[in-house]
């Protein structure tokens, strides 16, 4: 299993439309491919599902067939990660449904990430969520591919989805803004992949759970919108 997660903390560069396209893409040339929508204000799963199967999946009552459902019990203190429901999009292109919801994991994930320097094993299994729910849904797929989009801004929610990511692809407009938004972002991508090594050397013994390696190798960047003259 491969994961890239596609990332600019400057917004409307088309990164969402780009993951969307490349997951189909990749699906037609027959890679099985999981697409995990871990942005909480959830573009990739409208881009894939129309709103009556959203409603569905996003009930008032009941439970949610999306991430949320996934990070509930340790959100909620109950538990470990619950499994991934899957959305089946085409043969070899399935979805892990985003929620608007997402954002109130925010705060869990600021304050577990220092608590892993503790050997707080509840706080690893808050930071190394996304990449288990993954882990687990790729394997249950059988996806070779994992496609994860996330948020544009540079918060804890990110950095545990860019944990999870083997690479990473930087989309950009040509624009200065988002120039300034690439420099920003190595120097980000260095510190959170110092951070998780050292993080990695105080992990209890007796957590017993997949771990990621926190690479976030920089594949490259994609120029978005280019405009003609």
């Amino acid at each position: 299993m491969k994961t890239i997660a596609f990332f600019n903390n400057k917004g409307g560069v088309g990164k969402t439309t780009l993951v969307y396209h490349i997951a189909w893409m990749m699906a037609e040339l027959g890679h099985r491919v999981l697409a995990a929508d871990l942005d909480p204000q959830a573009n990739l799963s409208s881009m894939f599902l129309p709103d009556e199967r959203l409603e569905e999946l996003w009930p008032e009552e009941g439970d949610r067939k999306s991430i949320l459902s996934c990070i509930a019990p340790i959100f909620e203190g109950t538990g470990d990660i619950a499994p991934a429901h899957t959305e089946r999009i085409a043969e070899n292109l399935h979805l892990i449904p985003g929620d608007l919801g997402l954002s109130q994991f925010e705060d869990k994930l600021s304050d577990s990430w220092p608590r892993c320097l503790d050997n707080d094993p509840a706080a690893f299994r808050a930071i190394t969520a996304f990449y288990r729910i993954i882990y687990h849904a790729a394997r249950n797929v059988d996806a070779e591919i994992v496609l994860i989009d996330v948020g544009p801004n540079l918060g804890a929610i990110n950095r545990s989805a860019l944990i999870a990511a083997n690479y990473v692809i930087m989309p950009l407009a040509p624009d200065l803004y988002s120039l300034q938004g690439l420099k920003n972002l190595g120097p980000t991508l260095k510190q959170w992949r110092r951070g998780w090594e050292q993080r990695l050397k105080q992990k209890p013994d007796n957590l017993n759970i997949p771990l990621p390696s926190g690479s976030m190798t920089p594949a490259g960047y994609i120029v978005m919108q280019h405009v003609e003259r």
